[in-house]
């Protein structure tokens, strides 16, 4: 069972990217969605979840906590795809510029 604190600072992070994007910040019984956050914080890391909730703010229109949660896994490999993703093309750039350099010199 994840610490007590982890629980509500997980449900506090997702309430507060509602304040940082301008939205009306949703009525989330706490005490009552601290198992969800457990369940979470047991089986991912708490950076993954934190970019996972960030990620999960940028592409829906209308973010909540369960969507969330019952989404979480699917999230979280979106990210990982993401981040593996941006990492292979940032290489390609340096290598397609070395070309680039070679073939004008």
């Amino acid at each position: 069972m994840a610490d007590r604190k982890n629980r509500f600072a997980l449900i506090s992070g997702f309430e507060k990217h509602y304040r940082v994007n301008g939205m009306t910040k949703p009525e989330i019984n706490k005490y009552g969605e601290q198992w969800a956050a457990d369940a979470l914080l047991e089986s991912f890391e708490v950076d993954d979840l934190k970019d996972a909730i960030e990620y999960y703010f940028y592409i829906s229109h209308r973010p909540t906590w369960k969507g969330f949660a019952n989404n979480a896994d699917k999230l979280i490999n979106a990210v990982r795809i993401k981040k593996e993703d941006d990492a292979l093309r940032a290489q390609m750039r340096i290598k397609a510029k070395e070309w680039m350099n070679e073939s004008r010199g």
